[in-house]
């Protein structure tokens, strides 16, 4: 018992750490003197929170919500007053009423409130992005002849960009828990004619900074079979698509802020086996939902770099989004680009200068050492924001891997030829 005391009142204290209490001035209107006095309560919470999820319920419950007592008296007794601060969470702390009036019917209400104001962390600053479960076209999945359920596979790649964005630290994430909000639209958000205006309402509505919306096209896996032509063996490997199209809306602009067509085809040796179908099928998502979200991640926040000294590179970003042993291509921002017609900017002139190579990581931060640079004396040329890194493209690993593999042929092709 005295476990759970010390519990509660810690809580409670760190709550009372975290808030204070606002009074502002708010008014209302409505078919009866209830209605107008709790959506001025609504506006008042808005004023001071922003619009959110508690200021709804407030409005939701009082249209559902009739009391026997409609009288100005009772709607400012200390009784009702107890219902409101329970219907908002405690949000709402108290009320008084200054003036109300009743014109034909027709009620309005002014008063002072006093909200409690939740202060900003430090993860509140961070941009929030809504992740809407992805659309799969109908018999878009399939591991060799065997056709897969595209629900789960929709479900596990949302779940793992959802993911793989929270690990950056970077965003705070709104994704299936906001499902219902979406209701029935959610199957409109499959065609790519989707007027952006909605989707930046949608946004709205989830009280996000951005919104993600996309389309699972392709998930294909096959076994291949090779046979040397020199010696008497057989090699299996497990290749495959996954193609997936998506979408960033710009919600305070409704403007897109990134597009792709991402094109995933997946390396030989990424995945051993597809005797389940199914889990390889969901294994090939998942290595598909990291490489998008780290697309995303540096589409919206670049990899910046916070220092170089002699060959040595510290990049302001870590945790399971950077790992050890990755290559980064160095990249120096040039000028700004303006769009010719817009005259909006279009960001940054990229020049890559470089190839670094990660060699520790931490939470927060990652140190790397620098393989090759243009740039004399980097140390010197270095300004605070002025660098940045960018992940190889694929079709760079891609032929790395290639030569990879011609290499291991080579070497089993000179084996067989001493052992002949």
């Amino acid at each position: 018992m005295k476990q759970l005391l010390f519990v509660t009142a810690f809580i409670s204290l760190f709550s009372f750490a975290n808030t204070e209490i606002v009074k502002v001035e708010a008014e209302g209107f409505g078919s009866s003197m209830q209605q107008a006095i709790d959506r001025a309560l609504t506006e008042a919470m808005g004023r001071v929170n922003g619009k959110s999820i508690e200021s709804e319920v407030l409005v939701s419950s009082s249209e559902q919500t009739v009391t026997e007592n409609d009288s100005t008296e009772y709607l400012a007794s200390q009784e009702y007053k107890d219902q409101i601060n329970s219907k908002t969470k405690g949000v709402v702390q108290s009320y008084d009423i200054i003036e109300s009036g009743n014109d034909g019917g027709s009620y309005s209400v002014k008063l002072s409130v006093s909200v409690v104001k939740f202060k900003a962390s430090a993860s509140s600053n961070r941009k929030r992005i809504a992740v809407l479960p992805l659309q799969a076209r109908r018999s878009c999945c399939r591991v060799g002849n065997t056709p897969i359920n595209e629900n789960p596979i929709s479900e596990e790649i949302s779940a793992a960009i959802s993911a793989y964005l929270v690990q950056t630290r970077k965003f705070t994430v709104l994704d299936r828990a906001y499902e219902d909000l979406a209701g029935t639209e959610r199957d409109r958000f499959s065609s790519d004619n989707v007027p952006v205006t909605e989707l930046a309402k949608l946004g709205q509505e989830l009280i996000a900074d951005y919104v993600l919306v996309g389309t699972i096209n392709n998930v294909f896996l096959r076994e291949q079979e090779r046979k040397m032509a020199t010696v008497d063996r057989v090699i299996k490997s497990i290749s495959g698509n996954v193609a997936i199209s998506y979408r960033i809306i710009d919600v305070p602009t409704g403007q897109v802020k990134f597009a792709e067509t991402f094109n995933y085809q997946i390396p030989s040796g990424d995945i051993k086996s597809i005797q389940d179908p199914v889990a390889a099928a969901l294994q090939a998502t998942s290595l598909t939902a990291d490489k998008i979200g780290l697309k995303i991640l540096e589409a919206i926040y670049p990899f910046v770099v916070e220092s170089i000294e002699s060959d040595k590179i510290v990049i302001g970003t870590g945790g399971d989004v950077i790992k050890v042993g990755q290559r980064y291509r160095l990249i120096q921002y040039g000028d700004k680009v303006r769009d010719s017609y817009t005259k909006e900017s279009l960001g940054r002139k990229e020049t890559v200068i470089g190839m670094i190579e990660i060699t520790e990581v931490t939470p927060k931060m990652s140190y790397g050492k620098i393989l090759n640079s243009s740039v004399q004396d980097l140390s010197n040329a270095f300004q605070p924001k002025s660098f940045i890194i960018r992940s190889v493209p694929q079709s760079a690993i891609n032929n790395q891997k290639k030569q990879s593999q011609e290499k291991t042929r080579e070497k089993l092709k000179e084996e067989f030829d001493e052992n002949w």
